[in-house]
């Protein structure tokens, strides 16, 4: 297995002050009480995490809104964004190349 590598969890668009607890494989790497986005640069909070190459599972809990569990795989996936949706809910995206903020 090779060196751990590091993912990085975007909380991204919709955010407006909710508490959110972000848990990598039964560990917390964020309870923040106050998430809110900055609508310059559409970007809440961003959380690296060293992770060994594998599979890993991620959760999003956000005060009255459904639990958001998803698996990745930190040999190919290098980060994941997290937005509220239109109907309120969250939504995750991944990816494995750069991403930037302004």
């Amino acid at each position: 297995m090779r060196e751990p590598g590091e993912l990085t969890i975007a909380l991204e668009e919709g955010f407006t002050g909710q508490h959110v607890v972000v848990v990598v494989d039964g560990d917390v790497v964020l309870d923040d009480p106050e998430v809110r986005t900055r609508l310059q640069i559409g970007l809440a909070r961003s959380v690296p995490v060293p992770l060994s190459e594998g599979d890993h599972a991620i959760g999003v809990r956000v005060d009255g809104i459904e639990r958001l569990d998803i698996r990745v795989d930190a040999g190919v996936t290098r980060w994941v964004r997290i937005d509220r949706a239109a109907d309120g809910g969250l939504h995750a995206v991944t990816g494995s190349g750069l991403r930037g903020y302004a």
